[in-house]
């Protein structure tokens, strides 16, 4: 017996988007450098205002000649404990902001995946000598903003506020930095959000193609492709982030002290020395990490039930930041990606209108890095477009770009590149990425000139270097079918939406009809006789639902008549609804809102669902049905209808039903995917049910414990709302 809260599920991803606007969880990708944390600031300089210039509508706009840009005024220094400071003035408004980087990012987690993003959240959460609340109270008191992040290789801390309150927010940014406690009950608050946001990355395709990305260019184990799981997280204690951070979060770890704002270094060296006192330096033994070990070339394809998109990545290993060759592969990239001035843009939207926004990029880590170009194309495109786009990355090797071309290519880099240092805070992350990738600052300094200097020439040799078809793997997120068009582009090793690999790139091929499989499964249940002969099914649960971080207890009921009776009740303190199914016509009622006609687009689901033990009566009612094969010891049958796919997984040995992946939404848009697990099974007068059921999707979880009476008395009246 099947759930049926369809209603209920879309309701709760109602509930998780308003709980998510009090608490939004922004997971950081383990990637090869920290982002660049934004802190608001003043810009640089106020230009004077000129004339509005006149411009001729009829007439294409010329790209003018870029000016040559001064690298900002800057100071710096180094404490006694090898904590690196620089401080970049800026005095027109009373403002001052910290933004602290140290080498003890996620590549450094070891076996417990997850571990320097949970130090990361914690700090803020409590020292010494401040509780968590302490430490929001008073930054609240202040108007100020503090934060901890941490990807790649580094921890960033930032803090900023006025001027005149920074001897506090300098000593609540310290004291976390040297003196968290990490204490067990804020982890305990903290782990429902983590695991909301670990089940969240399976709606987002982007995220499990960049995730299994690096897990095929550097190899499964290498420390820059390890990916936090709900399991590595869960292994996770306050002991295991207290040796954390005495281990990496030391001032002599490549540790760096920006400071920007309405201050000194003469004012404020002695200041930050006196604080940073008890900051101990310490042996931190980090060796350089071990070469890639790539997979096997060839097609990665992450299977999406119900999608109808297809996200396609070309990719491939790329060399460090010092590498001579590494800025000429990044402009031959930008002449890829660069926006509406790159080859994809012209091709995959422009020109075969697959896509709306190709992209292509260059990671930017210390000792090696991925390339990749990429996009969202319809199902129905998805060989089209890899063609394309494999086409389009050859030819930047093979050919070099004409010198107009590649003259706005660079002016738009150039130009992004200037219109950065609006932020004060741009300047100080080049200093701080140039400390740590140990490049001298003259030669950050001198970005521009050699971009100026590049010619076509330059670009293809690097192109020719790394970005030929043997420094190719193809990584896809899709809908299963897709998978035999695949295989033109190479072996195909499959994964699932947890990027664990589903053995060989087919299901395997299993001797068993439709007809036959669901009859064991109606054997299974008790026979078809017994199913017939019975005529009400009560079932009584408790649940607990978990969304957006947060856990909710309740209960629910669910009353069932032959042959196509249903009422159902949902009560939790977010969600209270009741749902009503005649035979002929479905209602919902929502809180103190009136009964009302579902939805028409899931109206026929709803009645479909409300037939008594309707999976095994999936072609009666107008399923197209057929066998996938089996795969981890479950046959696969796929059911198709109004457009819409549902794939259920049977036990092989039992012919129980296992589970089930169907996508909600509209026929024809990629929606959510819902999965639905039972688990043991009870018999009940002769009738196996399970006792455990669980509705999963990246959004919520619904979880419930249930007990069965079947053939009480039922009144027609109970499946209507009362009028």
């Amino acid at each position: 017996m099947r759930r049926v809260f369809i209603v209920g599920a879309i309701v709760c991803v109602a509930v998780v988007a308003t709980l998510a606007q009090t608490k939004k969880q922004q997971p950081k990708q383990s990637g090869e450098r920290a982002p660049m944390i934004p802190v608001p600031s003043t810009a640089m300089e106020t230009p004077a205002l000129t004339p509005p210039t006149v411009f001729d509508p009829h007439r294409r706009p010329e790209i003018g000649e870029l000016r040559e840009y001064e690298f900002p005024r800057y100071e710096e220094a180094t404490l006694k404990n090898g904590l690196k400071i620089y401080v970049i003035e800026d005095h027109r408004q009373p403002t001052i902001g910290f933004r602290l980087q140290v080498r003890a990012g996620e590549a450094f987690d070891g076996d417990k995946p997850g571990l320097s993003y949970l130090m990361a959240n914690l700090l803020t959460k409590g020292t010494r000598k401040r509780t968590a609340l302490d430490i929001a109270t008073a930054l609240d008191s202040i108007g100020a903003d503090l934060s901890a992040s941490t990807g790649g290789e580094v921890l960033t801390v930032t803090a900023s506020g006025l001027k005149k309150h920074m001897p506090l927010l300098l000593g609540i940014f310290s004291d976390v930095i040297v003196n968290p406690t990490f204490p067990k009950e804020e982890l305990d608050k903290l782990m429902p959000q983590v695991l909301a946001a670990i089940r969240q990355e399976k709606s987002r395709p982007m995220q499990l193609v960049s995730a299994l990305s690096r897990m095929v260019l550097y190899g499964p184990d290498h420390p820059s492709a390890r990916r936090r799981t709900e399991e590595s997280v869960k292994a996770i204690t306050p002991d295991d982030i207290r040796a954390f951070h005495s281990t990496y979060v030391r001032p002599n770890n490549v540790a760096s002290l920006a400071i920007v704002g309405d201050v000194t270094l003469k004012e404020l060296v002695p200041q930050i020395e006196a604080i940073f006192r008890r900051w101990e330096s310490a042996a931190v033994t980090i060796g350089e990490p071990p070469p890639p070990k790539p997979l096997p070339q060839g097609v990665y394809f992450v299977e999406r039930p119900g999608s109808v998109q297809s996200t396609i990545l070309l990719c491939g290993l790329a060399p460090g930041r010092k590498d001579p060759d590494y800025e000429k592969l990044d402009m031959a990239i930008e002449l890829l990606g660069n926006g509406f001035s790159g080859r994809l843009f012209k091709t995959l939207r422009e020109t075969y209108s697959f896509t709306y926004t190709p992209y292509a990029f260059l990671t930017q880590g210390k000792y090696f890095n991925r390339f990749g170009a990429g996009a969202d194309v319809r199902t129905a495109v998805t060989d089209s477009a890899i063609l394309v786009l494999r086409r389009e990355v050859e030819k930047v090797t093979n050919d070099p770009p004409t010198e107009d071309e590649f003259t706005v290519i660079k002016q738009n880099v150039l130009g992004n590149y200037q219109m950065n240092f609006e932020q004060p805070w741009f300047v100080a992350s080049l200093l701080q990425e140039a400390y740590y990738l140990g490049l001298s600052e003259e030669y950050m300094k001198g970005y521009p000139k050699r971009i100026s200097a590049m010619s076509p020439y330059d670009a293809l040799s690097a192109a020719e270097r790394f970005l030929k078809p043997r420094n190719w793997w193809l990584i896809v997120v899709g809908k299963p079918d897709i998978a035999q068009q695949l295989g033109r582009w190479g072996d195909v090793y499959r994964y699932d939406l947890d990027l664990k690999q589903i053995g060989s790139s087919e299901a395997e091929q299993v001797s068993i009809s439709v007809d036959e499989l669901l009859r064991r499964y109606s054997d299974a249940l008790g026979g078809v006789s017994k199913l017939r002969a019975v005529q009400t099914i009560v079932k009584e649960s408790s649940v607990t639902l978990e969304a957006g971080g947060q856990q909710f207890n309740g209960s629910s009921t669910v009353k069932q008549k032959a042959p196509n009776k249903l009422y159902q009740r949902l009560s939790l303190p977010v969600v209270q609804q009741e749902q009503w199914v005649n035979g002929t016509s479905a209602w919902i009622k929502n809180g103190p809102q009136p009964a009302r006609p579902v939805p028409e687009r899931i109206a026929p689901e709803i009645l479909d669902r409300a037939t008594m033990f309707y999976v095994t009566k999936l072609p009666q009612l107008g399923y197209q049905c057929s066998i996938v094969g089996k795969r981890n010891g479950a046959i696969i049958l796929r059911a198709m209808k109004n457009g819409k796919e549902t794939r259920f997984y049977f036990d092989e040995k039992t012919f129980l039903l296992q589970r089930t992946d169907s996508q909600e939404g509209n026929p024809g848009e990629s929606g959510l995917i819902m999965s639905e697990y039972y688990e043991d099974y009870q018999p009940v007068n002769g009738i196996m049910l399970p006792r455990k059921e669980r509705l999963q999707s990246p959004m919520f979880s619904i979880s419930s414990t249930n007990t069965y009476q079947l053939d009480v008395p039922l009144d027609d009246a109970e499946f209507s709302p009362a009028p």
